[in-house]
This record gives C-alpha cells, structure tokens and sequence, in this order.
C-alpha cells in the first residue's frame, strides 16, 4: 500500500495542475458592414458549441451589461488562470473608456497585464465604440494605448490578400488559402516584449489573422478577420478552430471532466514561449 501511494504522488508531482478558464463575448453593437445582428449571433453560438466544454463560465454581455462585464473582468484579472474575452470589433468604455480618457491603466491594460488574452474579429482592434448609438473613436491611439506600441501597429488596408500559412493551414484550415484583410496588423511596428506568436496568413510585412504574445506579461491578443463582411469568411469556424487547436496545444488548455458539458471545469497550464 506504501509502495502504491508513492508511485501516486510520484505521477501526480509531474502531471499539471489543471485551473478552469473562463471566456466572455461582447456581443455589443458593432460598426456597420463588418457584420450583421445574425452573423455575430451566429458566430458566437458556434463558438460556443465547439468549444463550450473547454471553459468553466462562459458569458455573453451587450450594452446594457457593461457594468457587469467591468464587474467579470475585474473578477477574472488577478485569478492565476488564463482567461480570454471575444470582441466584436468594438472596445466597451468599460474595458477602455472612449476618447482615450485613461491611455494606461484600463481595465483592458490590465487584462493583458495579467497574460489573458483578446480574440478581436470584424474591425480594427480598440478603434471605436458604438454602445451609445453612435461611432465614438479613440482611433489607432486605442490599440496603441492598450499595447504599448506605435499607432501604425494595425494598417487601413482595404481588400489586401492574404495567403495562408503552413501554421494557417494547420490550425484554421476553414480559413482556406487566400483570405482578405481590411485591418491587418503591421509586422514592422512590433517591438519587445510585444512578438508574433503564430502568423495564419500573411502578405509582406502585414498580417491577419495573427496571435501577438507579450512575453513579459504573457497577454496575448488574437486578431482574427478585421474585414468587411464581404470577405468576413466563417468566422465562427475559424475562431473555434484557434481556440481548439492553436490555444489548446500551445496554451495547454485541457480537460478536467468527461466532454459533452458545456459549463464544467477545464483547465490550462500557461508556459512561456
């Protein structure tokens, strides 16, 4: 029985300690022609249906949740786990308030700070908001702001073509061989601690989708068809498949429980890359 226990605590010292995860959607209103009320809706249960299971809470917040979200973000900053917010193109005043009036320390700042990560799609990470009815800019001052970097770490390139790459085809294979960004990210305007963690299409110097890694903080910041809807692709599928595939494998994100639930203990194991 002696015998037993030590070969137990012996597997157990060298196997992860697993810690549940927790992601959340702002499902907020978003800028008109990068997608539609059907679409995002879409998109998100299908997030969630693929990778549901992976998560301990998942929740969704609209604008009229804002405080609460602030309250959710709050709650899962400081926690030790790696937890990832969804956003629709658009950046809540709760998690970045609008017109730049706090350029440091926004809740946003803090949640990278911690190593979570941001899953933008649709429009130009941090530019705008439209939770009171109209487009309210920070304009590229937002994702500079947040990262740390220079305004032109993200480009206005409508309609530039984008080929995939081996590590696009592998871990977003629903994102197919040429795919076109509006927003791409601007590889020569990353500077440490600040990396591209994984390239998924590329064109030059420009880049989308991509996963940018701090390697100080351990945030990461996925940004995922910053396109017009025309060239939106299945966003849902390929938003599943970065989560899924990418996230589980470099990130460790794995199970704790029997799969077929939706709201169950999963975990991660963060590691620096």
């Amino acid at each position: 029985m002696k015998k037993l226990l030590s070969a137990i605590i012996i597997v157990f010292a060298f196997v992860p300690i697993a810690i549940a995860s927790d992601i959340a959607f702002y499902v907020g209103a978003f800028q008109p022609g990068t997608y539609d009320d059907k679409s995002m809706a879409d998109d998100v249960e299908k997030i969630i249906k693929n990778t549901g299971t992976l998560f301990n809470d998942i929740q969704k917040f609209d604008d009229g949740d804002l405080n609460q979200f602030g309250r959710w973000a709050d709650a899962n900053t400081g926690d030790g786990q790696l937890d990832i917010i969804w956003l629709n193109g658009q950046i809540p005043s709760t998690l970045y308030p609008t017109f730049n009036k706090k350029p440091d320390g926004s809740r946003a700042e803090k949640w990278l700070d911690d190593g979570n990560m941001f899953i933008n799609v649709a429009d130009w990470f941090a530019w705008a908001t439209h939770e009171n009815g109209e487009k309210e800019r920070n304009m590229d001052a937002g994702a500079a702001n947040i990262l740390d970097l220079a305004e032109n770490i993200i480009l206005g390139r409508d309609a530039t073509l984008m080929t995939a790459t081996a590590a696009g085809k592998k871990f977003m294979p629903s994102l197919g061989n040429k795919y076109i960004s509006h927003r791409p990210v601007n590889l020569n305007a990353l500077v440490a601690p600040w990396e591209a963690a994984e390239i998924f299409a590329e064109r030059g110097n420009v880049v989308d989708p991509v996963v940018l890694h701090n390697t100080k903080t351990k945030g990461y910041l996925a940004i995922i068809s910053q396109s017009q809807m025309e060239h939106m692709g299945d966003r849902g599928a390929v938003c599943s498949e970065f989560i899924n595939n990418w996230v589980t494998e470099e990130m460790h994100l794995l199970a704790v429980e029997p799969t077929g639930k939706l709201a169950t203990t999963w975990g991660n194991i963060k590691r620096d890359r």
